[in-house]
């Protein structure tokens, strides 16, 4: 495979009448040969860059030990209690192997999502299955709009802003849920939480609410599932996952196909308690879990971790500086190389970001909140390239309020 570039096309948000052909690092190319500058990077899943040359050697060379080589990787930089692997062809499926095996291990039925993420969309669509342990699902997202789906509870209006992550709030945000969760507690699995809330708007965690809800987990035998396939492996800078910010520990991470720089993975993550539900792994050779190993080294070898927290920092402070008092802007926020910047209204979103790409920018947008433009770059972006990217927008914007 010569690169990885054409299954992101899929769900790339772009202007319709854009074709790419090739990839290289940041940047695609269409087939006139123009350049742009991919700030979406395959929904934040390619890290290392499109068609690094490593990734490609190590995907198209697996051998019958690539997954327990990518296991043994993941042990060495993941807590000691977080020991039992499964692999997956998605994220997807590694979150629905989480919640099974949770459920069965806890004998309960429920499962909260606390985010308004991918998960949640699945999630629905198993919910009005067959499936009767996937009934009912609960998704919601605390800081923004509290919203329930098959839940006789009426919806809850939480907090319309997230304390940063390390300032002084003290978790009441978790307060309107409180007596939810308690009502729920014996009856609950598993909540699933999202480090940082990709999705639903790249929101920056409050360590607090974290912690709080990592003690009543504790205290009412709940699992605590940490969804990383949108913040981990180095997107949110100086930690590998989200959840190592917050300094919680729950009982099952999810990784996607970021770990293999884009190449279709899901490892599901296990605290030691699930080992005797976990089946062993077999000897397969896997190409994806080669470019994931391939991947985690290039992190670590290039120190991409630092490199995403100092970049993050660098483009939230260019575009607050360039853009930060527009009519049209209503935030930016984010943690490491996943930055959402949000405009008053859908329209005006969408009408920046088709003038970004005909001006040779590609950016994401929200499809869970309106008005939302992402920006998950490769963890290899370049100050240059970020200082050209707030130009493009900034530009943008301003023809979209004409």
């Amino acid at each position: 495979m010569r690169d990885f570039l054409m299954r992101p096309m899929s769900i790339l948000p772009c202007s319709r009448n854009l074709t790419f052909v090739r990839a290289d690092a940041c940047t695609l190319y269409d087939g006139d040969g123009k350049a742009y500058i991919d700030t979406f990077a395959a929904n934040g899943n390619v890290l290392a860059g499109h068609a690094h040359s490593l990734v490609i050697a190590a995907y198209s060379q697996p051998d019958e030990h690539s997954a327990r080589n990518l296991f043994a990787d993941l042990s060495q930089l993941l807590p000691g209690y977080l020991n039992s692997f499964q692999l997956f062809n998605s994220g997807m499926a590694a979150m629905q192997q989480a919640c099974r095996l949770s459920r069965q291990r806890r004998k309960r039925p429920y499962i909260i999502a606390i985010s308004e993420d991918i998960v949640q969309n699945s999630f629905l669509v198993m919910s009005s299955s067959d499936e009767d342990h996937f009934a009912p699902l609960f998704s919601i997202d605390t800081h923004f709009e509290l919203v329930s789906h098959n839940l006789s509870h009426p919806p809850v209006t939480g907090d319309k802003k997230l304390s940063q992550l390390g300032k002084s709030c003290k978790g009441a945000c978790l307060c309107s849920l409180e007596s939810l969760f308690a009502e729920l507690a014996d009856k609950t699995a598993a909540i699933i939480i999202e480090p940082s809330i990709g999705v639903g708007g790249s929101i920056e965690p409050c360590r607090n609410f974290f912690g709080r809800l990592n003690e009543f987990c504790l205290a009412s035998g709940i699992d605590l599932i940490s969804n990383e396939t949108q913040c981990g492996i180095g997107r949110t800078g100086s930690r590998l996952f989200g959840f190592q910010l917050l300094n919680i520990h729950p009982d099952i991470v999810c990784v996607g196909p970021s770990i293999a720089n884009g190449y279709p993975i899901g490892v599901a993550i296990f605290a030691e308690h699930f080992t005797d539900l976990v089946e062993p792994i077999s000897k397969t050779a896997c190409s994806a879990c080669s470019a994931a190993s391939a991947t985690l080294k290039l992190i670590a070898d290039n120190n991409l971790l630092r490199r995403s927290e100092q970049l993050g920092e660098f483009f939230k402070e260019k575009l607050h500086a360039t853009i930060g008092t527009h009519p049209l802007l209503q935030n930016i926020r984010g943690l490491g190389l996943m930055i959402e910047i949000e405009l008053i209204s859908q329209e005006s979103a969408l009408a920046t970001h088709h003038r970004a790409s005909r001006a040779g920018l590609i950016t994401g947008t929200g499809n869970v909140r309106p008005g939302i433009l992402r920006l998950t770059p490769p963890l290899i972006f370049t100050a240059d390239m970020a200082e050209e990217t707030v130009k493009i927008l900034a530009a943008a914007i301003s023809a979209a309020e004409d």
